[in-house]
């Protein structure tokens, strides 16, 4: 009896397996197949420090928010290996980097745009898409502040090599980005919005640069270790005030640093040792 019954249920499970729909299938494997470009994206995201790593992170990342655009971790994830690439890697390839910036910006502006309460403050209001682009931001959820975060470093990146005109049209629009994620976590990327904001009023006419010094000062306070602050303050800051000691002074102490005092952002100091090299060589030029 005890046999036939587990002949019985073991012929249930096989003829519910054979069954299940084409649909259920074909779920299942997608959502292996994210899982999987996901975890080789982590993968190779740990080893940034090598050039091709930090390529095929990029690279599996894309193909899993293709495949799948609402998952925060990794939209925030890829918009940042997109930012390591254009920063680090195709830094010498004006071009390339911006695409890289344009690809991690839109990712993240598509995701941030379909969020619930984005569209909530978004609908709340009525006046032009500026307003109620702002309205949405305003509303944005801590659990989105990575994604928005990385919107904010790959746009800024992009812009401050644009015309002066389109920093002032999207000057509201990141000042709201970047007032929400200090109100939420201002430590966060290692007071990473100070940061954005020191560089992007360095380049903002009618803005005093007292307001971009202030803004390097407190991210370096907050933590010195990390290397970008340096890099940043000396290549926006010094050479627009004309400060080149300064100027020299960042960019020796970023090449005299030691890179691992972060082990976690190891990868970005080491490059930015790289991006320190090349602009003491610009030098004579950028502040001809």
């Amino acid at each position: 009896m005890k046999y036939t019954l587990f002949i019985f249920i073991s012929l249930a499970l096989l003829f519910s397996c054979a069954t299940k729909s084409p649909i259920a299938n074909r779920y299942v494997s997608k959502k292996k197949n994210i899982e999987h470009l996901i975890k080789l994206g982590n993968l190779n995201w740990e080893k940034r420090v090598d050039v091709q790593s930090a390529k095929l992170s990029k690279h599996f990342l894309a193909k899993a928010v293709e495949l799948d655009q609402d998952n925060p971790d990794a939209v925030a994830l890829y918009s940042r290996s997109c930012y390591f690439n254009g920063r680090f890697i195709k830094h010498s390839e004006p071009e390339s980097a911006d695409s890289l910036f344009n690809e991690g910006f839109s990712a993240a502006w598509k995701f941030i745009t379909a969020t619930r309460e984005f569209q909530s403050g978004f609908q709340s209001i009525k006046g032009d898409s500026i307003a109620k682009n702002i309205a949405g931001l305003e509303s944005l959820p801590g659990e989105v502040l990575p994604v928005a975060y990385w919107w904010a470093e790959n746009f800024t990146s992009y812009l401050l090599t644009k015309p002066v005109l389109e920093r002032l049209e999207n000057r509201e629009i990141i000042e709201t980005v970047l007032h929400q994620i200090l109100s939420i976590d201002p430590e966060y990327n290692y007071h990473g919005a100070n940061r954005i904001f020191g560089a992007f009023y360095a380049k903002l006419p009618g803005v005093s640069l007292e307001q971009s010094k202030n803004n390097f000062d407190k991210s370096i306070s907050s933590e010195p270790n990390f290397m970008t602050t340096y890099t940043s303050r000396a290549k926006y800051l010094y050479t627009k005030n004309g400060d080149k000691d300064s100027f020299v002074k960042d960019l020796q102490y970023v090449l005299n640093a030691d890179p691992t005092k972060i082990p976690e952002a190891s990868p970005e100091n080491l490059f930015e040792q790289e991006l320190a090299k090349i602009l003491l060589l610009k030098k004579e030029s950028l502040f001809e």
